[in-house]
């Protein structure tokens, strides 16, 4: 069976498919804490991040004022604790082997 469209035929169909196709959205820059945990963290609890990555690599911490810092509010006390993923990403990749992701909390 062939289904001849014209032009106006084919427009009505692009309009009506259009929205049933998903556009990449920019990637963000920042983001919760609970929000990246299962990418960037290997699905580690909040408490363990912080003590193996935030507290073990204090240069993350935007709060302690070094260039390239990604955390901000590591330990989340009055505020939501955020990521810059940009920074983030290259750092985890840099310092992946650093990090002792088998180590349990004590």
């Amino acid at each position: 069976m062939q289904i001849m469209m014209d032009q106006n035929s084919l427009q009505e169909l692009a309009n009506l498919v259009a929205p049933l196709i998903k556009q990449d959205s920019p990637q963000q820059d920042w983001a919760k804490l609970a929000e990246v945990r299962d990418n960037l963290f290997a699905g580690k609890s909040p408490a363990w991040i912080r003590l193996y990555v935030f507290d073990t690599f204090p240069e993350v911490q935007i709060e302690n004022g070094q260039s390239g810092a990604w955390v901000k509010g590591a330990h989340g006390k009055g505020s939501v604790t955020k990521i810059y993923l940009p920074y983030a990403r290259a750092w985890m990749h840099e310092h992946h082997d650093e990090i002792e992701w088998t180590a349990k909390m004590p």
